[in-house]
């Protein structure tokens, strides 16, 4: 196999483990920020908070759908966050998963 082959699958394999890496680091993230918007918010049936998390998370590209419906729902509870400070944890919590993704693997 001559070099060029052997760098090239190489980083084709890197790029797969960067994207796997990068699932698994939201997937923790948007379970954390369900627990913890779950807590805030008083509903008691986090599974199937989860799935409205993971559903909204689809709903639209990049994190805009999962924050629309986090907003919604801290707004109808009357939770006293703003959009700002619910960013930053959106931001914390995605730092936070990115550590613990990384030292398990």
């Amino acid at each position: 196999m001559s070099i060029f082959k052997e760098r090239e699958e190489a980083a084709e394999k890197e790029y797969v483990v960067k994207l796997e890496q990068s699932f698994h680091i939201r997937a923790r993230r948007d379970r954390m920020l369900a627990r913890w918007a779950a807590d805030l918010i008083g509903r008691q049936d986090f599974d199937a908070y989860f799935g409205e998390i993971i559903t909204a998370d689809l709903a639209e590209p990049g994190d805009e759908g999962l924050f629309s419906k986090l907003q919604a729902d801290m707004q109808s509870a009357g939770a006293s966050i703003d959009a700002k400070g619910l960013r930053e944890k959106m931001r914390q919590l995605l730092f936070d998963a990115a550590k613990e993704v990384r030292a398990a693997g």
